[in-house]
């Protein structure tokens, strides 16, 4: 499987259908405006033997979270100020039906969040945010680390420095990763 951004002139957009109306019709009809307008980015999985066929799409932009949305024991151990703070969001994240429970979703929702992690390296943001189409998703992305603004909410994050440790990913902080780059072009020339 490969994972790639969404192109106009490559994948088929209208033979995709993963069950849930809204989001079949964001793919159908809006997600090439919505890149076009840099609203958002939406990424696709195909097949390596067939890379016009999408088995699955996200679409990932940046968010604000407001001031005193993230819970604040959360906001407290992460030592974040109590403003408006800074984030990205996995606006939405679909299947096609005949490949549900195959993992692609797991496979998209690990690309988007390794993503946004790198994204943040370089422009900043605290968590990742998605907003669960019904109840029966929560746990889906709970299995994942993500947790409930509220209780009983569809709303759910997982923090910035969380994914970062999960996927290994080099923070700001620590190892530049365009100087280790450099380094081996430096080596291979």
């Amino acid at each position: 499987m490969i994972i790639e951004p969404l192109q106009k002139d490559k994948h088929q957009r209208v033979p995709f259908t993963c069950g849930k109306e809204p989001l079949d019709r964001f793919l159908h009809e809006h997600a090439y405006q919505a890149v076009a307008k840099n609203l958002s980015k939406t990424y696709v999985a195909v097949d390596e033997t067939d890379e016009t066929v999408i088995l699955g799409y996200y679409t990932v932009a940046t968010c604000r979270i407001e001031a005193g949305e993230i819970p604040e024991d959360v906001a407290h151990r992460l030592r974040l100020p109590g403003s408006d703070l800074p984030g990205s969001l996995v606006a939405r994240l679909a299947v096609l039906e005949r490949v549900k429970g195959q993992g692609v979703g797991s496979l998209m929702l690990m690309d988007a969040m390794a993503r946004c992690a790198r994204v943040s390296n370089e422009i900043g943001g605290v968590a990742i945010v998605v907003d669960a189409l019904e109840p029966a998703v929560v746990g889906f992305y709970e299995r994942f680390g993500f947790t409930r603004f509220e209780p009983d909410s569809l709303k759910l994050f997982i923090s910035m420095a969380t994914v970062q440790k999960m996927l290994d990913i080099e923070t700001a902080g620590r190892k530049n990763p365009q100087a280790a780059v450099a380094v081996e072009l430096e080596a291979s020339a």
